[in-house]
């Protein structure tokens, strides 16, 4: 069997990968040491290492376990019923009717949804504002004990970080991709993907010690159980795939029901896959636009189920939710009191994105990166607590990195010296 060498694709990717899970293994490792380059972390034993809002993704997640038991007896067997026999007519049908294999997939996970909903119907209110996040830590928890390990929160945390991890080792390859297709570019990909590797180091470069208040560094590379990581990777996988060439409707409706998924993981995640359809649909592949609307607005039953379990139990909560949430008067000081993305770093991360743009050459794949880009910030400007969790951004970083990559681009295609390499 032929190895890939590290100068291939897959084997620069695995590279990449490889160094960004090291940095926060690091930390955790020195776990109360300082370590050079990166914030000193220390996990707290109290409640096995969860802390902040993932107190309440871990409390959601035993609700989503415990509701199963909660359900009468004759509705568990009729939910089990459904999803046996949803799995079995879409097993049959993939395998006889593979001009329809677009619309089964859609269909596989909307039927995953429902039987979802039906035990989120009997879950209590755990302090979790969403569920992508508890769900998806869920599952191997209830793997793990139905081998018949208990389960503790310190099994929790390892569970929750081992997780997090992969998501943002695959981040790296969604980044890879989004800044291939978006440039048409190998090169220009793995540069992305370098920039979103390298982030958790450059941060503290670029924004000061002071980007590591508030466990935000934590958050970011996946040692703090929150959602970030799982939406971020979602929602750059959807971008990628919807970038692709030739953008089936079967990358379509993946990119759906990726940004479905994203949705429930944080619901402002709804805005991107809005504006995603518009650029499918303004793009000319009117055929493409029915498979990916099916693919996102699969997963819509389970956030409108959960809705009432999530922020209308936080409104009257002043420490989760400020009395004047959403106001034009927070627009100066989420950027001026950010603790990362201040005008000292936009001063810095700005110029070279904005030459990138010049540097992805279809208008709507920059028209899509702009969005995915933009509506995070633009959105959470007018939220009261943007300054002090900096980490509603995130989502966005790898397509502030693919820009710069593209910038990076069109200085190299301007220096004689690095045309050769810019053209490897």
């Amino acid at each position: 069997m032929r190895v890939p060498r590290l100068t291939s694709w897959w084997g620069a990717l695995a590279l990449l990968a490889a160094i960004r899970v090291a940095i926060p293994l690091a930390a955790l490792v020195a776990d109360g040491s300082k370590l050079p380059g990166i914030p000193r972390f220390t996990r707290d034993r109290t409640r096995g290492g969860l802390t902040g809002d993932a107190t309440g993704f871990y409390d959601a997640t035993r609700e989503f376990m415990a509701a199963w038991g909660r359900m009468p007896r004759a509705v568990l067997a009729l939910d089990a019923l459904f999803a046996l026999a949803a799995a079995t007519v879409i097993a049959v049908a993939w395998r006889r009717r593979p001009d329809i294999r677009v619309w089964l997939v859609a269909a596989a996970l909307g039927a995953f949804g429902l039987v979802i909903c039906v035990d989120v119907h009997w879950m209590h209110p755990s302090g979790a504002a969403v569920f992508g996040w508890p769900l998806v830590w869920a599952l191997p928890m209830l793997a793990y004990r139905a081998l018949g390990f208990g389960l503790t929160t310190h099994v929790a945390w390892d569970i929750g970080v081992a997780l997090s991890l992969v998501f943002v080792a695959l981040t790296v390859v969604a980044a890879a991709y989004l800044g291939r297709y978006a440039t048409g570019r190998r090169w220009v990909g793995l540069l992305a993907a370098g920039f979103w590797t390298a982030w958790p180091l450059l941060v503290g470069l670029i924004a000061g010690s002071g980007a590591w208040g508030n466990g935000q560094w934590e958050v970011d590379v996946g040692l703090h159980n929150y959602s970030e990581p799982l939406s971020t990777l979602l929602v750059t996988a959807a971008a990628a795939l919807i970038l692709s060439p030739g953008a089936t409707p079967m990358r379509l409706t993946l990119a759906g029901c990726a940004l479905s998924l994203a949705t429930c993981v944080k619901v402002s995640n709804a805005l991107l896959a809005a504006a995603a359809l518009v650029i499918v649909f303004v793009r000319g592949r009117r055929t493409g636009a029915l498979p990916y609307l099916a693919g996102a607005l699969t997963f819509a039953p389970v956030v409108l189920v959960y809705w009432p379990l999530s922020y209308p139990k936080l409104f009257h909560n002043q420490r989760s939710w400020p009395q004047d949430p959403f106001d034009p008067a927070h627009i100066v000081t989420s950027w001026t009191h950010s603790s990362i993305f201040s005008p000292h770093t936009l001063a810095i991360v700005a110029p070279l994105a904005i030459l990138g743009a010049f540097g992805v050459r279809r208008p709507w794949a920059l028209a899509l990166v702009l969005a995915f880009l933009l509506l995070n910030p633009l959105f959470y400007s007018f939220y009261a607590n943007t300054s002090l969790h900096p980490r509603f951004l995130y989502a966005s970083l790898p397509e502030l990195f693919v820009l710069w990559a593209a910038g990076i681009s069109i200085i190299a295609a301007r220096v004689p010296q690095l045309r050769p390499a810019a053209n490897s």
